[in-house]
């Protein structure tokens, strides 16, 4: 019998293209064996089949964009496998479930649940959305009512959905249609001047920027600066980094401000939430899962240290040891890089005098530090050397006014010039 493989889940809502695929029509496979790999904007995911059999067609090709429920390949297995695995039916998009059709504005919702249901309509009969379509419609605040398939389809994907942002993004909110003139500029002909080379962007290159496009646009930014005095902290630092070292860690700036910060964020969960602007309403989190930056030959990654505020600093220093170099190094799960509630950006191994991020969507705080540098001091009757670290906090003004936005790195500086108070 024959047996379709379809792709399972990459995550809540993610979909990626197909980078390499392992197998070739007459191949035998056997369950969870590897057959394709799925880069993601996060990660390099290795999907198993899920049943024995041998290949008999490929129905995807490097570059394809796919999701859940993708039709990766037939295998031709036997009647005993093929039954464990259920009949060979077309299976949904997404598992059976009672979905909340969007508002049809020409035709009246469906009475059951089914893979895609009609939104609005066209001269061709009503327009379809698919499950995964409207999942992400409903959490970027977009109605499915201004969407247009592509290609005279009557059914909305996924890939339309994130189209029409990019265009909303592109055109700095005005037309959205699929044929819409970008608000940017064309690039002038360089290759009058001099010689010029292209090259492509990498994909995660291209989804950072896309990210960081939406954020800009779509959260009102605000910055503030301070330095803290850390020749103490640093002192401390030097004294205990060789017991971290023998638990597996580094006792990292870094290390220590994301245990700092977490102390301020639970003084003001403001900072540890999100904005939802369709219903008005500040989604705070009692979770602080502190995301860290990483700069890695695939571009900027940021993992994420899960409940810092249950974990020692020890514990910390491991476990960023351990999450940096795997992020470094493009073997991090999907996992790793998801469910950050604050980020933190520190350059200072490499320099700088002050650094403005851009917030982390959907989070609505970010903080940035650059390296440390000694400066004269006044100490009330004479001038002394102190290692100043320079910080700048970045917020989304919906949330946080700029009186908390100060208040929370003063906070912050007194903790790491005193580390005592960060457990008061």
């Amino acid at each position: 019998m024959t047996y379709e493989y379809k792709l399972p889940a990459l995550g809540d809502g993610v979909t990626g293209k197909i980078t390499e695929i392992l197998v070739q029509p007459g191949d035998t496979v056997s369950k969870e064996q590897i057959v394709v790999i799925v880069g993601t904007d996060k990660v390099d995911a290795e999907m198993p089949v899920d049943a024995d059999g041998t290949v008999e067609e490929i129905l995807v090709k490097v570059g394809d964009d796919v999701g859940e429920g993708t039709p990766i390949l037939r295998l031709k297995s036997s009647a005993t496998t093929t039954a464990a695995y259920g009949p060979q039916a077309p299976a949904p998009e997404t598992p059976p479930a009672q979905p909340t059709p969007v508002e049809p504005k020409s035709a009246p919702a469906p009475a059951a649940p089914a893979p895609v249901v009609a939104v609005q309509s066209s001269a061709s009969g009503p327009l379809r959305t698919s499950p995964l379509a409207r999942k992400r419609a409903k959490e970027l605040g977009i109605d499915l009512a201004d969407v247009r398939p592509h290609n005279g389809s009557d059914r909305i994907s996924y890939k339309d959905v994130v189209d029409f942002v990019k265009r909303k993004m592109d055109t700095a909110g005005g037309s959205t249609a699929p044929g819409a003139a970008p608000a940017h500029k064309a690039l002038p002909n360089f290759d009058k001047f001099g010689a010029t080379e292209r090259q492509a962007q990498s994909r995660i290159g291209v989804v950072t920027a896309d990210n960081m496009v939406y954020a800009f646009n779509a959260i009102p930014h605000a910055w503030i600066s301070e330095k803290a005095d850390i020749t103490r902290l640093e002192q401390l630092r030097q004294q205990y980094k060789d017991q971290v070292k023998a638990a597996g860690g580094s006792l990292t700036t870094t290390a220590i401000l994301t245990k700092a910060v977490t102390a301020v964020l639970r003084k003001m969960p403001q900072f540890n939430a999100s904005y939802d602007p369709e219903k008005r309403e500040v989604v705070f989190k009692k979770f602080y899962n502190i995301g860290i930056a990483v700069d890695t030959p695939r571009g900027l990654l940021v993992p994420v240290i899960r409940n810092v505020d249950q974990k020692s600093l020890t514990e910390i220093s491991v476990e960023l040891t351990e999450l940096s170099t795997r992020t470094r190094d493009g073997k991090n799960k999907l996992e790793d890089l998801e469910g950050g509630t604050f980020s933190i950006s520190n350059i200072g191994g490499i320099g700088g005098t002050n650094m403005i991020s851009i917030v982390n969507w959907p989070e609505v705080a970010i903080l940035s530090i650059t390296a440390a540098h000694h400066e004269p001091v006044w100490n009330g009757s004479s001038f002394e050397p102190r290692l100043m670290m320079p910080m700048t906090i970045g917020w989304d003004h919906r949330v946080i006014n700029g009186a908390d936005a100060a208040r929370f790195l003063q906070q912050l500086k007194a903790i790491l010039e005193e580390p005592f108070l960060g457990w008061l």
